[in-house]
C-alpha cells in the first residue's frame, strides 16, 4: 500500500518533517512520483531502503574525492579588470578619442579617470566601496560624453554615441548589480 507523507505521519504518529527525514536516512522505503513522495508500508522501515541511501552517499563521497583529486593544480586566472564589460567597451572609445583628439583633450582625460574608477571598483572588497567607485566611473564617463559633445571633430560624434549607448549602460549595469549585492 502506498501512503503520502501526511498519511504516513498520521499512521506512525510523527510529523511530516520527521517522515521526510526518515526517507532521507533510508529508514522508510519511498518513491517519488513528480513532486510527491509515496511511502511503501509506512509501519515497517525497510533495510534495503536504508542500504540504498547509504550506497548513494558512498557514491557521492567517492565522486567528490575523485573530483578533488582530478583538479587541475595549475594556477587559475582570477577576476580581472579586463573582464569587466565596461572596461572592454571603454577601451576602443578611449583609443579612438586619443587618436582623433589627442591624449590631452578633456574627453580623453575624463575617460582615463573613468578607467581608474573602474579599476578601483573592480578591486574593492566591500560592496558599498565598489558601488561608490562605479558611481565615480559613471560620472567620469558622463564628463567625457559632455566633452565629446562639445568637441568639433567628426569622430567625436561616433565616439559619443558608443559611450552613451553602450559604455554608460554597462557601467549602470555594474552599479545595479553591486548595489543589489549591497542590499543583501
Amino acid at each position: 500500500m502506498q501512503l503520502t507523507i501526511e498519511q504516513a505521519a498520521t499512521k506512525l504518529g510523527k510529523s511530516a518533517r520527521q517522515i521526510r527525514y526518515m526517507i532521507s536516512q533510508g529508514q522508510l522505503a519511498a518513491s517519488k512520483q513528480g513532486n510527491m513522495w509515496f511511502i511503501d508500508d509506512a509501519s515497517a522501515p525497510r533495510e534495503e531502503a536504508r542500504q540504498a541511501v547509504e550506497s548513494r552517499r558512498v557514491e557521492q563521497l567517492r565522486g567528490a574525492v575523485e573530483d578533488a583529486l582530478a583538479l587541475d593544480r595549475s594556477p587559475r586566472r582570477r577576476y580581472s579588470l579586463c573582464d569587466l564589460k565596461a572596461f572592454q567597451l571603454a577601451l576602443p572609445i578611449y583609443r579612438g578619442a586619443v587618436a582623433a583628439l589627442g591624449a590631452e583633450h578633456l574627453a580623453c582625460l575624463a575617460l582615463r579617470r573613468g578607467f581608474e574608477h573602474l579599476a578601483r571598483g573592480c578591486h574593492r572588497y566591500q560592496h558599498a566601496d565598489k558601488a561608490a567607485a562605479y558611481r565615480e566611473a559613471r560620472d567620469a564617463f558622463s564628463e567625457a560624453a559632455c566633452e565629446l559633445a562639445l568637441a568639433e571633430h567628426a569622430a567625436a560624434a561616433a565616439l559619443l554615441e558608443q559611450l552613451e549607448q553602450e559604455l554608460l549602460a554597462a557601467v549602470v549595469g555594474l552599479l545595479r548589480r553591486t548595489e543589489g549585492q549591497n542590499r543583501r
